[in-house]
């Protein structure tokens, strides 16, 4: 973006990550029964996530990370890339799903929504695809693994 005449500043970045929490607790809302909404990259940071999440978004996003690590593992020989992970726990459902590019899984972002074992599972899944689909551009961003190859970090 700043090869475009915009500089990214540290207000821009925080404003921006006000903007997507909002966001998300916007469609913990509108899902009945749902408790918390994540959105983290690929490699398991937190880059926004609903008000009901505030003490456990770090540990949540890396563990979603490892979560999409260990299921693309099961289909390593395999075209394409995982998209979407459910766990049904006793507490609720956890659905990840990935908001990578098409055939890019290093760039990208995974939204996660906890919901309770009474919600409508297809109104959850419903949700997030409308959510990933209204934000696009906003959810590409370069996994962190692949700047650190390159000795940079962004």
């Amino acid at each position: 973006m700043q090869g475009e005449g915009h500089k990214i500043t540290n207000e821009s970045v925080t404003a921006a990550r006000n903007q997507l929490a909002g966001l998300l607790t916007g469609l913990v809302d509108r899902i009945p029964g749902a408790k918390l909404a994540l959105l983290a990259t690929v490699d398991g940071f937190k880059t926004a996530y609903s008000q009901q999440l505030v003490d456990d978004a770090d540990t949540t996003a890396a563990g979603i990370a490892g979560m999409l690590s260990l299921a693309r593992a099961f289909f390593r020989n395999s075209p394409g890339d995982v998209r979407q992970i459910a766990i049904e726990h006793d507490a609720g459902l956890l659905f990840v799903m990935s908001a990578s590019l098409a055939g890019r899984a290093d760039l990208g972002s995974v939204l996660a929504v906890l919901i309770a074992l009474d919600t409508d599972p297809g109104q959850c899944g419903h949700e997030m695809e409308k959510f990933i689909k209204g934000l696009d551009e906003l959810l590409v961003v370069q996994a962190r693994r692949n700047t650190l190859k390159q000795g940079t970090v962004t």
